[in-house]
């Protein structure tokens, strides 16, 4: 049987069976999608060359080619091949040209929805380092390193292109440098530093979303009958609504973004500075200090546009190329392009100290991670299923996560009003969800002997770190969530504190045989700090979200005004905002036993 979704809204059809009448949403059988298979597989081969010699000092010389194939199949769909929605007593209307409005049959009208992923594609991302540790002077070590790379990010029509991005060894050129000092030639204190350019892969979630591995079409019929139940996927009755003109016409929802690519676009990349010392301040005792700096140089986005009130895509790099202006969806006027800002700075100091059978660290770091993209995960994009909208779904898994998984396409730079704040304010920055200023951490083991064959470890751990960042988000009628006052307006979240346990003992059974039991205990006093609160103002339904296509957002606009003219009027505010709504994982255990031989 056909796997089918109706809504019904048939009071007031004529001659609809009592058995069909319920209210919008209704369904006969759950929709679920399965997942028939989702395999990855990943080939290496790696060549490396070493070679010590002298010249200047000594060098220690090392070069490498190697290349790894990369390739997804996969096939996921509803059992039958989609599922079926039926309007009762409703007229169908489109805004895409050429499409009649106002259509329907005796009772209505329905959809076919055939949804799914499905194909294989694979392709090679090949490297070239060459990496120096010159030794210049017994006290004074430079490392010099520089790694090529060439990308090809496959789609999952080859047929029509072969490839979606294609990254030649000129555009992913990585130098590094390193550098150690042996302060007074002893060891006892040691300073260090280096800098690197960095580039990511561009992930293939992209080529299945965008490059003809998603698919999504959609049939619209006449509803002429009340035997809702023998419509399946080779029974669709009833005069074709969306192109009468064309045999089996439909609406194609996914429609592959193979010209969609700024021909300039260059892959991502971050550069890292980092600098410190290490001083032996007594035997066995390390004092270390270090500055970290992170910053994004560019990532790779899709980028929104509303055409016939439907979002297009197209992939560049926020602020540049084709990029560089951010078009209308409404009466805006067009604007530069923000580009992405993801910087991370921290100052960490560190002491930790052996005493024979005991070891024992301490650390603090004071950072700040400021911009306006939360990176590839998508920190910014949660749902906690506070609402009933349920979490994020992962490929390959059937259990789903609260934060948005990682790729190229979420929503930071969808539509314009995502850029602005409510005051008028063009890109809104400040702390990112991630962003914990002070993080301390302590760390302590002991080891102890019960004469030749028994021994047992015990070993504890506590970190202790400032609140992350909350922003007041308002839903649109876009299925956007504005930070209309922009980020971290409402303070942080409670300081978090988790302390973990392990405890081990071992047993020698003979010789080169050990008996090992374990138990981790995570969480051990059960703190359940909430670490998230609900920060949508406003319902996210139609009859709650606010529509800004009519607002200039460059002279900004009340948001508070526009949700009370909803037409759910103040019952629109959610009676969740401000309230806690995710917490940290409470105490849990686990017991080891293991043999060693």
């Amino acid at each position: 049987m056909l796997f089918r979704s109706y809504s019904v809204t048939a009071v007031g059809t004529p001659g609809v069976p009592a058995n069909l009448i319920g209210p919008s949403g209704t369904t006969n059988t759950p929709r679920v999608a399965r997942s028939r298979w989702d395999i990855v597989t990943r080939t290496y081969v790696q060549a490396d060359f070493n070679q010590f010699f002298r010249a200047g000092g000594t060098h220690d010389l090392k070069i490498g080619i190697g290349t790894q194939k990369n390739v997804n199949n996969v096939l996921q769909d509803y059992p039958t091949g989609g599922y079926i929605n039926i309007f009762w007593n409703r007229a169908f209307s489109s805004s895409v040209p050429g499409v009649p409005a106002n259509q329907r049959g005796t009772y209505g009208y329905y959809e076919f929805h055939e949804f799914g992923t499905g194909g294989s594609t694979g392709a090679n991302i090949n490297n070239i380092y060459f990496q120096d540790n010159w030794r210049i002077i017994p006290r004074l070590t430079l490392n010099l390193g520089l790694r090529l790379e060439s990308e090809r990010v496959p789609s999952f029509q080859r047929d029509v292109k072969e490839y979606a991005f294609d990254f030649g060894w000129g555009k992913k050129i990585a130098p590094r440098i390193g550098a150690s000092f042996d302060v007074f030639g002893t060891g006892k204190l040691k300073l260090y530093g280096s800098w690197g350019r960095y580039y990511d892969w561009v992930k293939y979630e992209l080529a299945r979303g965008t490059f003809g591995g998603d698919y999504w079409r959609v049939r619209y019929r006449a509803l002429d009958t009340f035997d809702v139940f023998s419509l399946n996927s080779k029974n669709l009755p009833g005069r074709d609504l969306w192109n009468p003109a064309v045999p089996d016409s439909n609406r194609n929802r996914r429609v592959p973004g193979f010209n969609t690519i700024d021909p300039d676009i260059k892959p991502m990349a971050s550069q890292l500075f980092n600098a410190g010392f290490e001083y032996e301040i007594a035997p066995q005792t390390v004092l270390r200090a270090g500055y970290v700096r992170n910053s994004l140089i560019r990532t790779i986005e899709d980028l929104g546009v509303l055409v016939d009130g439907n979002e297009e895509y197209f992939y560049a790099n926020p602020g540049s190329g084709i990029a560089s202006t951010t078009p209308p969806s409404g009466a805006t006027k067009p604007f530069p392009t923000p580009k992405a800002v993801r910087n991370y700075n921290a100052m960490e100091m560190q002491l930790t100290k052996r005493f024979g059978s005991w070891f024992g660290s301490a650390s603090y770091v004071y950072s700040q991670l400021r911009g306006n993209y939360s990176g590839l995960a998508a920190s910014e994009e949660v749902r906690t299923g506070a609402d009933a909208a349920g979490v994020f779904g992962l490929d390959q898994q059937s259990a789903g996560v609260i934060a948005r998984p990682g790729g190229n396409a979420n929503r930071a730079w969808d539509i314009d009003e995502l850029l602005w704040d409510a005051r008028g304010g063009l890109d809104p920055q400040g702390p990112l969800p991630t962003d914990r200023p002070h993080v301390f951490k302590l760390y302590g083991s002991k080891s102890f002997k019960w004469g030749d064959r028994q021994g047992t470890d015990i070993g504890a751990f506590w970190y202790g770190g400032s609140g992350t960042p909350l922003s007041t988000l308002v839903n649109t009628i876009n299925g956007t969530q504005i930070f209309v006052n922009g980020r971290g307006d409402l303070g942080r979240t409670a300081f978090l504190t988790q302390t973990d346990l392990v405890l081990g003992h071992e047993i020698s059974v003979s010789e080169g045989k050990r008996l090992r039991f374990e138990f981790n205990a995570q969480n051990l006093f059960n703190q359940k700090t909430s670490r998230s609160k609900w920060t949508q103002l406003n319902r996210a339904r139609t009859s709650a979200e606010i529509n800004l296509a009519p607002v200039d957002l460059s002279k900004g606009y009340d948001f508070r005004s526009m949700i009370n003219a909803t037409s759910e009027g103040s019952k629109a505010f959610s009676p969740l905002f401000g309230m806690d709504d995710w917490f940290n994982p409470g105490f849990s255990g686990r017991f080891l036993v293991k043999f060693i031989f």
